[in-house]
């Protein structure tokens, strides 16, 4: 049966399906249909309820009805025109009703006085009840009489109609829906009592009640969240989290005490919170799976930097893994010096270091003799081997996401896992998208930290007003971000490119310095213009969102985001705290004359908080996930049942079964069909 489950994942073509002709086929694919799997899944949008069926004497006046009738008289009539049509009058016993078909006077053929039909259609009063060009059937049994039926509405395109769709699969539900054997473990099915797949399936796309529809609804939620979060679950408990000590340290904290007494300043109770939690973590000899979530300027990255000295001074290697070059090149510079005063040896891997220096590096990463590696994707190439890894922390990881985590532990060097996002998450995505990790807030701000002060602005005059503000600013010394979101002019978007803009800054503050950045840049020009901006060497810095994470310059003070409708709440967000991180009043500037609603709405909420969580809830309730988490990353793109922001307590009661089912099972899914698709999920995430 396991060969046989494979075939739903196999390319339609390669099946040749007998319930579709090659060309219906093709046509497919402009609906993203490739697989048996993909069509049987492809679920209606939408239904046509058909089982309200009405009375004559019950019609009031302009409405969408359906009505159970028998047809009177039927009659081509005779109109000195073009025009042809079939005439009819019906009845149910309570009333009569006129019938016009336009352009089909065949249907006087057809249609049959005395039998029963069900009519669908809007109707109008005139001086009998009418209806133009209703959808008819003839009724075939007296169940369907009686009861009515809800029909499929499906997303379609001009060369699929919706009844050919209909056809299709119908068909191969009644003929496929075999090969998909239960993929829900038998014990969830029975305890929750969820409904069996292949009934589910019928009952999705042909339900014949609204019950039956409902359970099918309720059944697919359950899967697709279960297929999700088992993929994120199963290696936590396979690693045997909870099975005694992994490892063993000597509870060393020499170079923490001294990194901590260099800082400027002390560190908050939450961020010491955070520090114990995770040394009880490492003192027990478990391995580490958490999530270190705080808003920006909280203080993640100090955290981070302890735990690594903790790590490397108990004898194990650490990796500082960030998902751009712009902020791991930040990282480096960074903490480099502060950390080889210590005697720490750092190094920088990514994508750009070639040939013999990094041969070198890897080589001397393989013998341990570099204490902590800073760089992307490239860490976790085949080819990068640790001598004694202790400690992984990815920087801003919802940029990596659950598929690219998972990854990262199937390819067995997991070690200690740390993961820090500046972006709040709200509650039903942590306990989602994170369900395989603890999670730490950091939610307490260093002292002395001013609110940014945000206003929208929206008409010239406001601008200009701005600009003399900015320009007084730059006279006090201060420095300032503008961020416009493209690179080069587009003719189908109305925004101002970074090209373009670059000649109204200049004419505007012609006095002042002004460095351009963006993501086009070589790396090493990237670098020369950060530090030329650290350095004071420049006064204004024109980006792109390459500015969204790491920049830290205590000195710019004020940001401007041009085309601010074209960012989501949670980039605006972090756009806004490159400000705000030194001893000034710190200002943001959030330029549109934008007329759409949701933009309008999301910089009403910009101006009235900063407090990251409420403007993460708000941002979900404004987009999908996927547009927060990047599409092909989070898996949460594509569920068709699940609201994340109304059905915290489903997923919540997914979450528990799996935990449920995992512990019995120690980690181990036994249902291999259940396992096809984790796999098959997954693998198509990666993609």
């Amino acid at each position: 049966m396991v060969d046989e489950y494979k075939l739903i994942f196999e390319d339609l073509k390669n099946l040749n399906l007998k319930s579709m002709t090659i060309k219906e086929t093709e046509k497919m694919k402009s609906l993203d249909i490739k697989t048996l799997h993909d069509l049987l899944y492809y679920f209606p949008r939408a239904y046509d309820d058909r089982t309200n069926i009405k009375k004559i004497e019950e019609l009031r006046g302009d409405e969408y009805v359906v009505l159970k009738v028998q047809f009177l008289t039927i009659s081509n009539p005779y109109i000195p025109s073009r025009i042809k049509m079939t005439k009819a009058r019906a009845t149910d016993g309570t009333g009569v009703i006129d019938v016009v078909w336009f352009q089909m006077p065949y249907l006087a053929k057809s249609l049959k006085v005395g039998e029963d039909y069900i009519l669908i259609g809007h109707i109008k009063r005139g001086y009998n009840f009418q209806m133009t060009n209703p959808e008819y059937k003839k009724v075939s049994n007296q169940i369907e009489m009686e009861k009515g039926e809800i029909l499929p509405v499906y997303s379609t395109t001009k060369n699929l109609a919706q009844n050919t769709l209909r056809k299709i699969l119908k068909k191969n539900v009644v003929t496929n829906k075999k090969y998909f054997m239960e993929n829900i473990p038998y014990e969830i099915v029975e305890k929750y009592k969820i409904m069996n797949r292949q009934k589910a399936l019928n009952e999705i796309h042909f339900p014949q009640d609204k019950k039956n529809l409902e359970e099918a609804k309720r059944r697919f939620a359950i899967e697709e969240l279960l297929i999700l979060e088992m993929g994120i679950l199963e290696k936590k408990f396979i690693e045997g989290v909870s099975d005694g000590k992994k490892y063993e340290l000597k509870d060393s904290k020499i170079l923490v005490k001294n990194y901590l007494k260099n800082l400027s300043f002390d560190l908050t109770k939450a961020q010491k919170n955070v520090i114990t939690d995770i040394y009880k973590e490492f003192n027990s000899g478990v391995f580490i799976n958490r999530l270190v979530q705080g808003d920006v300027g909280s203080g993640k990255t100090v955290v981070a930097m302890v735990l690594l000295l903790y790590i490397i001074e108990n004898g194990y290697q650490g990796v500082i893994m960030a998902p751009t070059e712009i902020l791991a090149t930040q990282h480096y510079l960074s903490i480099k010096d502060d950390f080889e005063k210590l005697g720490v040896r750092t190094e920088f891997l990514t994508g750009s270091v070639k040939g013999k220096k990094k041969e070198k590096l890897i080589e001397d990463i393989k013998n341990g003799e570099v204490s902590l590696v800073i760089g992307t994707h490239a860490l976790i190439e085949d080819n990068v081997e640790f001598e004694k890894l202790g400690l992984i922390v990815i920087d801003e990881q919802h940029r990596f996401g659950v598929v690219q985590r998972k990854k990262l532990r199937d390819k067995g060097i997991l070690s200690n896992l740390l993961v820090m996002s500046a972006t709040p998450i709200p509650r039903s995505l942590a306990l989602s998208i994170y369900g395989d990790l603890d999670i730490s807030i950091i939610d307490e701000l260093p002292p002395g930290r001013k609110a940014i002060k945000t206003k929208w602005i929206g008409t010239e005059p406001d601008l200009e007003k701005a600009y003399d503000f900015i320009e007084k600013k730059l006279s006090e010394g201060r420095q300032a971000y503008f961020v416009v979101p493209l690179i080069e002019d587009s003719e189908k978007m109305a925004v101002k490119s970074i090209e373009q803009y670059k000649y109204e800054i200049e004419n505007r503050f012609s006095n002042y310095r002004i460095g351009i950045l963006h993501g086009k840049m070589k790396n090493s020009e990237k670098d020369e213009v950060m530090k030329s901006f650290k350095n004071k060497e420049i006064d204004i810095l024109l980006s792109t969102t390459v500015v969204e994470v790491g920049i830290n310059v205590p000195n710019a003070t004020i940001i401007s985001i041009i085309n601010a409708e074209r960012f989501g709440l949670s980039s605006l967000h972090q756009l806004r705290g490159r400000v705000g991180r030194g001893e000034y009043q710190s200002y943001c500037f959030l330029i549109s004359k934008t007329d759409n609603d949701v933009s309008k709405a999301r910089l009403r909420i910009m101006e009235k908080t900063q407090d990251g969580f409420e403007i993460a809830e708000e941002d979900l309730r404004l987009r999908k996930s996927g547009e927060i988490f990047g599409t092909k990353q989070t898996g949460f793109s594509d569920l068709k049942f699940i609201d994340i922001i109304q059905d915290v307590k489903t997923i919540k009661a997914v979450k528990d079964m799996c935990i449920e089912y995992l512990k019995e099972k120690k980690g181990i899914i036994d249902n291999p069909y259940l396992k096809m698709d984790i796999e098959e999920k997954f693998k198509e995430q990666l993609s």
